[in-house]
């Protein structure tokens, strides 16, 4: 496997359709796109990335949006996933848990505005001890910190499928799946 690391925002769906041609399978990424998961034409986009690739999974921070009321109308603290792209049905949206696995104050929850439930998954993100410029260690927290993890896991499974497949890559709804 290889690891790809692009310095900046560019956008995903450009970003993705670069990788792919570089043979990228997992995404992880913690762009926001305001407030209230709608599927937008960005979902739109990574879904059909998903469809036309059928082992690239997306992963996604849900957003650190959880005390915020974005309009779903079920008051502040639901509803508040943050970004289109979060809101995709092939993606994966991560919340933030702290170190006893309750879902952090701040972490961003569904349902999507379609009702689907989001976030698929939760990890680690508060006071997580990750990599800080330019050779050190730090805490860090929010859902930033949590997607991460679950993208290592993706690529572990990713990992032992090919194993005992001779070296084919898993479609992504199996990984999901399996999460």
């Amino acid at each position: 496997m290889t690891l790809v690391s692009i310095n900046g925002y560019p956008h995903i769906v450009d970003a993705a359709a670069n990788l792919i041609n570089l043979g990228t399978v997992i995404t992880s990424t913690s762009y926001s796109q305001g407030c209230g998961g709608e599927y937008t034409n960005d979902a739109s986009a990574v879904d059909e990335q998903i469809r036309e690739n059928p082992a690239l999974i997306h992963v996604f921070s849900a957003g650190n949006a959880g005390t915020s009321d974005c309009g779903y109308g079920a008051g502040s603290g639901w509803g508040n996933i943050t970004g289109g792209y979060k809101a995709a049905k092939n993606t994966i949206a991560c919340g933030n848990l702290d170190y006893l696995g309750n879902l952090a104050t701040s972490s961003s929850r569904g349902p999507a505005a379609d009702g689907r439930i989001k976030p698929d998954i939760c990890a680690n993100g508060v006071d997580q001890l990750s990599t800080e410029p330019p050779n050190d260690y730090a805490p860090g927290g929010g859902t930033s910190a949590a997607a991460p993890s679950i993208a290592g896991i993706v690529a572990t499974l990713y990992h032992a499928f090919k194993i005992h497949n001779n070296g084919q890559n898993p479609e992504s709804p199996l990984i999901k799946a399996c999460l």
